[in-house]
């Protein structure tokens, strides 16, 4: 037989709920906390992994734009221009920013190692910010007391376990 008890609101940001089970000789407690909080703080965890994975991208297209322009590769070149083509909006803000040398074809574009820098610099800046705001290991306690009597003997053994997910 069980009795489910309704939600207890403990705070705004957390939930409990407490579920008894009793069979002759036993009876089981299990209370769940929730913290509402740490499980959205526990999102943007999640949001900070996707920000760093396309910084990581978009930093290893802007190096192959440098490398490209720097061995002087063909733009007309299937890859080179499909690379030119999706990293130009990156650089395009830095454009003109400062000269970009050149001798013999070859290409130091300063400008894509600024805008990498920058970039990097921003997402970075967003990703601290988000990491003290989300800083919680835990969103859910689970307590449970179990209380067992022993049959003919009216010894009781009770047992107490608390795990944190």
């Amino acid at each position: 037989m069980s009795d489910l008890q309704p939600i207890h609101e403990v705070s705004v940001d957390q939930r409990a709920e407490t579920v008894t089970t009793q069979q002759p000789g036993l009876a089981t407690t299990e209370q769940v906390t929730r913290d509402v909080a740490a499980e959205r703080r526990q999102g943007w965890f999640q949001v900070s992994n996707i920000v760093g994975t396309l910084l990581v991208i978009l930093e290893i297209l802007l190096g192959i734009r440098f490398v490209l322009h720097l061995i002087a590769a063909n733009p007309d070149s299937g890859f080179a221009g499909f690379i030119y083509g999706i990293t130009g909006l990156f650089v395009a803000p830095f454009n003109g920013l400062i000269g970009t040398p050149t001798s013999g074809g070859t290409t130091l574009e300063v400008t894509t190692l600024i805008a990498m820098a920058i970039y990097a610099l921003f997402v970075w800046v967003v990703l601290r910010v988000i990491r003290i705001a989300a800083d919680r290991p835990s969103a859910r306690t689970i307590s449970r007391s179990t209380h067992e009597v022993v049959p003919g003997t009216g010894t009781e053994r009770v047992t107490h376990t608390t795990r944190s997910d």
